[in-house]
């Protein structure tokens, strides 16, 4: 991580001197996490808004160097029959010692502060078209999972099973809340992205048009044994200007 840090101060350092780019963009991110045990699996994709700003420096006529700075989604949702938290329902007493499973939405949300330092390689004349790659570290700003739906609980992972009270089964529980999950979940992710693109001038500057993959390489839970494993992934589109300094 000092190294990460050493590396950006120069080449921000590197940069006043050279000819610079500014840009912005704003876009759509796709994140889905990715998990190897049970607690972890069943995630799909959600949508969430993407965007940031960047300092573009040349190297050579086609390679340059650029630091950004990115709000970037991440999480994922589960939706069906699926292990519930022991805090996903408000109010009720839940047994502390089992298991339970129920039908309802899970939606976990983790959005980060993102630093990429990309490499960014353009070829073309005045339609050009670019690949860019490099590390990133990114900081949580915020973690929280938003369950919802009604159902009845069960004992068992296939739902044949229901929890019962008196021999009878218990009527169905309400899983309508939202929960901070900061503690639950590491403070820095890191991993590496890379994405492809096209550009334009357009009037002083250039509009520009890029997918880019995000791919998280550190498991993000603080307690693997109860929580399970998780990475992020995302996939991310979005659309910006930049300019000549």
């Amino acid at each position: 991580m000092k190294i990460f840090y050493i590396t950006a101060i120069l080449f921000f350092c590197v940069s006043v001197n050279a000819q610079l780019h500014i840009g912005a963009k704003s876009g759509v991110s796709i994140p889905n996490l990715k998990g190897n045990n049970e607690q972890s699996k069943g995630y799909k994709s959600r949508l969430g808004l993407y965007g940031g700003i960047f300092i573009n420096f040349p190297l050579t006529n086609s390679l340059s160097l650029q630091p950004e700075v990115n709000f970037s989604p991440q999480g994922g949702q589960r939706e069906g029959l699926q292990e519930v938290p022991s805090d996903a329902i408000s109010g009720v007493g839940l047994p502390g010692d089992i298991n339970l499973y129920a039908n309802f939405k899970n939606v976990t949300i983790l959005n980060y502060l993102e630093i990429p330092i990309l490499a960014k390689l353009v070829l073309g004349q005045k339609f050009k078209y670019y690949a860019c790659f490099g590390p990133h570290i990114a900081f949580l700003v915020e973690a929280k999972t938003r369950t919802s739906g009604s159902g009845l609980l069960y004992l068992d992972a296939a739902g044949t099973i229901p929890l019962t009270q008196n021999g009878f089964p218990l009527p169905a529980v309400s899983f309508d809340n939202t929960t901070n999950i900061r503690e639950s979940i590491k403070r820095v992710n890191a991993g590496m992205q890379g994405g492809l693109g096209v550009q334009y001038p357009v009037g002083s500057g250039n509009i520009f048009l890029e997918g880019r993959a995000i791919i998280g390489v550190i498991n993000i839970q603080t307690h693997t044994e109860s929580d399970g494993k998780n990475k992020t992934g995302s996939l991310a589109m979005a659309i910006g200007y930049f300019l000549k300094l």
